[in-house]
């Protein structure tokens, strides 16, 4: 075999990766991406009611209940946006994906702790590198202190802080604009201009902008049985 057919071989065995690569990552976005585009407005709509319900009971003086309703959105936002959309994207059945969201928002180990950064490092994206307004990680302050001063307000009845209440507010802000937006933008929705997850706007040539309509996805709630 000559040198231009060594090239030529190795730039077929290049292509050919490169095309199994991209396949093997259409495959496995597409269950996610159905899944948000049936469940995302349900599941947004819950967390953004728990997200200004705790701010008007920050600002009313209910620093407990505010951390309760926003430590409860943080908590449907890993389950619901997260864990078991993409989860299930890596070909587990239902019932390892609830299994696997479980362990992640109970779990009390280290390595417990490290399943969602492992999870979303699949996906490029690393979860620990998100910073909140004062340069501590979002990650950390969620295990570490808004869980724990959550659970420890419900079920010891300890005393809490606004400044916990105001914490866990901005840590569900950061799960859903640093978190959730970017994974929606690498999927194809389109949010911004449709205002939801279950209609995306298909793009069209600038010379024929009505071309193909919206493609649209019956909504569904996750929280139904």
């Amino acid at each position: 075999m000559s040198w231009d057919d060594d090239y030529h071989y190795y730039q077929q065995e290049a292509a050919m990766e490169e095309f199994l690569e991209e396949e093997l990552r259409r495959i496995s976005e597409e269950p996610v991406f159905y899944y948000l585009a049936v469940y995302g407005d349900a599941i947004e709509e819950r967390v953004k009611r728990c997200l200004s319900q705790a701010q008007a009971l920050s600002n009313s003086g209910y620093p407990g209940a505010a951390l309760t309703r926003a430590a409860s959105g943080i908590e449907v936002t890993i389950r619901f946006f997260l864990a078991r959309p993409l989860v299930q994207g890596a070909f587990l059945s239902d019932e390892w994906a609830e299994l696997l969201s479980q362990k992640l928002l109970r779990g009390r180990t280290a390595e417990d702790r490290e399943l969602l950064p492992a999870i979303l490092r699949n996906w490029k994206m690393d979860i620990t590198s998100i910073k909140l307004s004062d340069g501590s990680q979002a990650w950390e302050q969620i295990v570490k202190k808004v869980w724990p001063r959550r659970n420890n307000y419900v079920h010891k009845a300890d005393d809490t802080s606004n400044e916990d209440a105001l914490l866990s507010i901005e840590c569900l802000k950061i799960l859903l604009s640093q978190v959730v937006d970017p994974i929606a933008k690498k999927l194809g929705f389109t949010r911004e201009q449709t205002g939801c997850w279950s209609i995306i706007n298909v793009k069209n040539p600038p010379d024929f902008p009505n071309l193909n309509p919206p493609r649209t996805y019956n909504r569904q709630d996750p929280f139904v049985s």
